[in-house]
């Protein structure tokens, strides 16, 4: 048999009888990088005024690429194989958007802020093993609950020349309650081997928010208009908030 043969059977060989690593039972946590897609909440915090006023409208949150969050995640097998399995998750998101603006004399600074922590359930399912690292693909389903906070907006307005915070020109308030809603997420996954005993879990989710449970008032002045934003002005009713989510967790075995 030549060399070539040789090597290409080492090779066949590496390649089936390599596979995944399957834990039945494990606990992972790490980070979450949340990305609004076609959200109202992404525009400018300050909209001018269609006139010659000067005034400006708070509108939007400027929600703008990766929000940062942490997610704690537990995965259990339902069967024999370990292809089914159940995947609870505890996560928490922290919406930051900032704005500044600024004239001969002052300085305008404006911050909007809104927290989201979420509860999920759901269903994944392990469809391909990978011989490298230990790894294998998974797809799941994931219904989810979150409680999202009132977005809070302050603004500051300060002195040019001194610096000083002008307590009279600013504003430091929330205007929306903290509200329930339902929604869901699919998530594409591979999990791999980084060491003994320690994995790491890469995936990548699309979802919404607020499938269930949006506010659909269009007029009335309670109305909740935008999920994350906060104001209700030039808004209508809730729309739903889809995004992205991009995650890296250390995953370890029971």
């Amino acid at each position: 048999m030549s060399s070539a043969r040789i090597i290409l059977l080492v090779a066949l060989i590496a390649i089936t009888t390599s596979s995944a690593q399957i834990y039945r039972t494990t606990a992972a946590a790490g980070y979450t990088a949340t990305f609004l897609v076609g959200s109202t909440a992404t525009n400018l915090i300050f909209t001018p005024a269609n006139n010659d006023s000067g005034s400006l409208y708070v509108t939007g949150s400027r929600f703008i690429g990766a929000q940062s969050g942490l997610t704690v995640r537990f995965l259990q097998a339902l069967d024999q194989q370990a292809r089914w399995f159940l995947p609870v998750s505890l996560e928490a998101i922290f919406f930051r958007g900032k704005q500044r603006q600024e004239n001969l004399l002052y300085i305008g600074r404006a911050e909007v802020s809104a927290d989201m922590f979420t509860l999920s359930a759901g269903l994944q399912y392990r469809f391909a093993d990978l011989p490298l690292a230990q790894a294998f693909l998974y797809a799941s389903l994931e219904p989810r609950l979150s409680l999202v906070e009132g977005p809070h907006f302050l603004y500051l307005v300060s002195d040019k020349a001194t610096g000083q915070v002008i307590p009279d020109y600013s504003i430091d308030t929330t205007l929306k309650p903290t509200v329930l809603r339902a929604g869901g997420a699919l998530r594409l996954g591979a999990q791999g081997v980084l060491e003994e005993k320690v994995l790491i879990n890469l995936s990548l989710a699309w979802g919404a928010f607020n499938l269930i449970g949006r506010d659909t008032r269009t007029t009335d002045r309670n109305r909740r208009a935008g999920l994350l934003t906060p104001t209700t002005i030039f808004q209508t009713n809730e729309p739903i908030e889809q995004f992205l989510q991009v995650s890296l967790w250390v995953q370890y075995p029971f």
